[in-house]
This record gives C-alpha cells, structure tokens and sequence, in this order.
C-alpha cells in the first residue's frame, strides 16, 4: 500500500513542478520585457539631455556647431566652390578684397538654409558665429553697421574743422581735443573695418578701438575737472600714463595670449559708467555758473539712453538693420552737442586766463 501511495502523489508533484517552472518563466519573460523596457527608456533619457543640452547651451554650443559643422551641406558647399572657382582668379574681385575664402563663404552660404529651416518651424531666428544673420552687400558684412560707423567718424572730422575754426590754438584743452578727435577717429575706423569684414584682426581693433575712446574719455574728464585752481601736471601725467599703460597691457594679451571677451565688456562698461556719471555730477554742480554745459549734459544723458539699443538686441530687419545699427546711426548727431560743449568750454577757459593776466 505504502507503494501505491507513493504512485498516487507522483502526478501531483509533477503539476506542481509545471506550475513553478511556468511561473519562473513567466517571470523570465517579465524581467526581460522590463529589462527592455528600462533600457529603452534609459537610451530615450540620455537622447533627451544630449539634446536639450544641445539647444540651451548657447555659450558652449552655437547654432552653427549644432547645424552646420560636420554636416554633408558644407561638404557639398565646399566642393561646389571650388568647382566654380578652380582658381584663386575666378573668385570675384570684391570678395577676393574683402578676404572671402571657401570656408567663409560656405558659411554664409549655408546660413540661409538653416535661417529658413528655423523660421519654418517656428523657433526663429537665431544668431550664427555669435552674430544675425545679415544681406550681404558687395561683400559687405554689415552694411549698416559699416555706414553708421563711417557717419560717425565723418561727424567727428566736421566738427573737430569748426573747433579749429571757432577756437584759437593758444587756448585751454586746444590739443587735448585733438587727441581726443583722433582717437574717436581711429576707433570709428577700425569699427567701419570690422563690420565690413568680421576677421580676428578687425575684431580685436575694433574691440581696442572702443576701449581707447572710452580710456582717453575718462582722462579728459579727469583733466577737465581738475583744470581750475587745483589743476595738477604731476597728477594729469600719473593719471594719463596709468590708463595708457592698463592699454598697452590690454592690447598685449589681446593680440598675444587670449581675447577675453567678458572682460573686454566689463571694462568698457565701468569706463563708460564713470565717463557718464562723472560728467553728469559735474554738469550738475556746474549749470548755473556755467549755462553752457547743459551741452554736455544732453550728450551725457542721450548716450545713456542709446546705449540700451546694445541690450535690445533683435533680429535684423530686412536682414540689414538691427540694435547695434541702429546705436551706432543714434550717437553720430550726438557729437555735435559734445563739440559745441568743447568750444563754449574752451571760450570759458581762455576768458578765466585773460582774467587772471589782467589781475
């Protein structure tokens, strides 16, 4: 009997093997189903953060690294190129002068699909190689920039011939403005270069250029408010050669060892801050004895105010006119209320000299 007993229980065993071993299996197939499934989602994760890094580091990344560099469209560019320019005197004049190779000119070329590509869904336009995408002129970069920037040098050569016209060399900060004109000159020139042709060199010339103009500004005010009864050669020479030199040691890391863009920035603003504010408490102190400097004091205020075009930056309109454009067409007028200060202050000046020979 035990035997068949035995015989009995032997089916039920073997259905409760089945039953475990289906069991596993199932959990088997589970964990295989989640295993997939958790690796899918996984490869999805990382797809999304590289992209979305991709999209919002706009410091690390710009539109061009993401679109452009790598992609079969330069490629292709390039090799068109050189098929319609099989040598170095097939390329256009214009372009040969203005230093357009291959490279750059692919870039341009290959720019406007992906501006239409942008516009197209609806995520807009967007800047290239740190700059809108602007027509190109003749070559011409910037074309409005570039003719805004040349205004502003013609409106300083105007006004330094009515200076010289109006006030006789033998007076007070005479030479002084003519420093100061050849700076804002040489400035304005190497501006009208860089927005003609964007190249590392007139880059950083218009970059040292803007930092002259506002370095020497900061020394004319220094000398300036300084210049009656406490006026200090001594302390004019230690002031002047202490900017000069932070210049020449600025250009010298520009050119030689890094261009610092964030602290070129930082220290056009903190110079043009104490330019802006300087003139203005003095302008303030100085109204009613001196009627004439409410010049000076509507420079000072309008170039405060034009200079939040460099904050409003937008797309180009037209492809051609954007912020920087326009701030550049806003502070060519302004020079005349400065030269007419100049002139009415250097009158002052010689009228206190003639006072005290007198006396």
């Amino acid at each position: 009997m035990p035997m068949a007993e035995a015989i009995d229980e032997d089916p039920k065993e073997d259905d409760a093997n089945q039953l475990m071993r289906y069991r596993w299996e199932s959990l088997k197939k589970q964990h295989r189903s989640f295993c997939r499934l958790s690796a899918s989602l996984i490869r999805l994760l990382l797809v999304y953060i590289q992209v979305s890094v991709l999209l919002t580091n706009n410091i690390a990344l710009s539109v061009e690294d993401r679109f452009l560099i790598g992609s079969s469209i330069r490629t292709k560019c390039r090799r068109k190129f050189l098929r319609t320019y099989t040598k170095i005197f097939d390329i256009p004049l214009h372009l040969k002068l203005l230093q357009w190779e291959c490279p750059d000119e692919c870039k341009y070329m290959c720019m406007w699909p992906v501006v239409g590509w942008f516009v197209d869904a609806g995520i807009g336009v967007q800047q290239f190689y740190g700059k809108w995408p602007f027509v190109r002129i003749l070559g011409i970069q910037e074309p409005a920039s570039m003719l805004f920037s040349l205004l502003n040098l013609a409106s300083h050569l105007f006004m330094i011939k009515r200076f010289r016209r109006e006030v006789s060399p033998k007076a007070p900060f005479y030479w002084i403005t003519h420093i100061f004109c050849f700076v804002c000159c040489h400035a304005w020139f190497w501006s009208t270069l860089f927005h003609l042709r964007d190249i590392r060199f007139t880059e950083i010339m218009d970059y040292l250029g803007a930092l002259s103009m506002v370095s020497f500004s900061v020394y004319h005010f220094a000398i300036r408010v300084t210049a009656v009864d406490s006026y200090n050669q001594w302390y004019s020479m230690f002031f002047g050669i202490s900017i000069g030199l932070h210049f020449v040691y600025h250009s010298y890391t520009t050119f030689f060892v890094q261009m610092d863009y964030g602290y070129n920035m930082l220290i056009n603003v903190a110079l043009g801050a104490v330019n802006i504010i300087g003139w203005t408490v003095w302008c303030f102190k100085q109204y009613k004895k001196k009627p004439y400097v409410k010049q000076c004091a509507i420079f000072t205020g309008l170039v405060g105010l034009t200079t939040l075009l460099e904050i409003m930056d937008f797309p180009p309109l037209l492809w051609v006119l954007d912020a920087h454009a326009l701030w550049h067409l806003t502070t060519s007028p302004l020079v005349i209320f400065w030269y007419r200060f100049l002139i009415d202050d250097c009158h002052h000046l010689t009228e206190l000299l003639d006072l005290e020979k007198i006396a």
